[in-house]
């Protein structure tokens, strides 16, 4: 299966994890794992080599930063990771060094035809590179809250003992503590969920939905209290990005793009070669609409920090 090239910038745990994904589900023609130590990006492309005989027809290569080529999509994965007790906003300042570093070696290189950004924290880094290359002829969107839909998705699934796939139920605004949940349009098949809740016996009263909603926000800092960080979700979260850009074209899915003046939040997209489509706004209830207005401002704030 014939596919886009695909630059991954960071051979971190993220990172690795993506390549991964990517390389494994056969989903690009080229894969290139960019690091700030070029031998490291080589000695990960040589593992992959290594089990060629299992993988897809698929170019493997690793590089530095200062070998960055023209790219269809380019992944932006370079980054800190939060420790406990922080938020994905309170490591905001080492990684926005980390973003211009990175970018301005993207610039001394080539750029990509979509860039899509995974370095937390999301929104901002993502409005960051917006605004940077706001003359520049890049789509420039970030992975935002896809992968938290697909825990909640997963989450309403397994209570009401489905298939994912029969889900429907979004997360949009920050990928962070301030995001929104639609719960009350979420459909399991044609029905909603309550009525399916009611006529399947499934215990889904307001209290059940709030833990519910409260163990999916904290899933992300679950696994980091337990492991070190979350990387394998968002790796594989991401090679769906890619599937939906390259190969399931118009898939419908909430990333991070610009929402308003100068403030990129998750909503639904639909996906194509040339990246994002415009935002989708979803109905909301008054008290969803309220949540939507505060992440916002959150992210608005946030942005201060950002240069001019």
């Amino acid at each position: 299966m014939a596919g886009p090239r695909v630059g991954v910038i960071g051979a971190g745990g993220v990172g690795v994890a993506t390549a991964s994904a990517i390389i494994i589900r056969g989903l690009a023609s080229r894969v290139t794992i960019y690091s700030r130590n070029p031998d490291k990006g080589r000695g990960l492309a040589l593992d992959f080599l290594h089990a060629r005989p299992l993988l897809a027809r698929i170019d493997i290569r690793g590089r530095g930063l200062d070998e960055i080529e023209e790219e269809d999509i380019l992944i932006f994965t370079a980054g800190h990771h939060t420790t406990p007790g922080e938020t994905r906003l309170d490591i905001l300042k080492q990684n926005l060094v980390v973003m211009d570093d990175t970018v301005s070696a993207v610039e001394a290189g080539e750029l990509p035809r979509i860039a899509l950004v995974v370095t937390n924290p999301l929104d901002v880094m993502t409005e960051y590179l917006a605004r940077r290359w706001a003359d520049r002829t890049v789509s420039v969107m970030g992975s935002g809250t896809s992968l938290d839909t697909l825990r909640l998705t997963q989450r309403i699934a397994q209570e009401c003992g489905v298939h994912p796939r029969s889900v429907h139920a979004w997360v949009v605004g920050e990928h962070g503590d301030s995001s929104v949940f639609l719960l009350d349009s979420a459909t399991v098949g044609t029905l909603r969920l309550a009525e399916f809740a009611s006529q399947r016996g499934v215990d889904l009263s307001p209290d059940r939905l709030d833990a519910i909603e409260r163990d999916v926000r904290r899933a992300a800092y679950e696994v980091r209290d337990l492991k070190g960080s979350a990387v394998h979700g968002i790796g594989l979260t991401v090679s769906g990005l890619i599937h939906a850009t390259a190969h399931e074209t118009g898939a419908l899915i909430p990333v991070s793009v610009r929402v308003g003046a100068d403030v990129c939040a998750s909503l639904p997209c639909v996906l194509g070669p040339e990246g994002p489509s415009t935002p989708l706004m979803p109905m909301m209830t008054e008290r969803e609409q309220r949540d939507w207005e505060h992440t916002l401002e959150v992210l608005a704030e946030a942005n201060q920090a950002l240069p001019n």
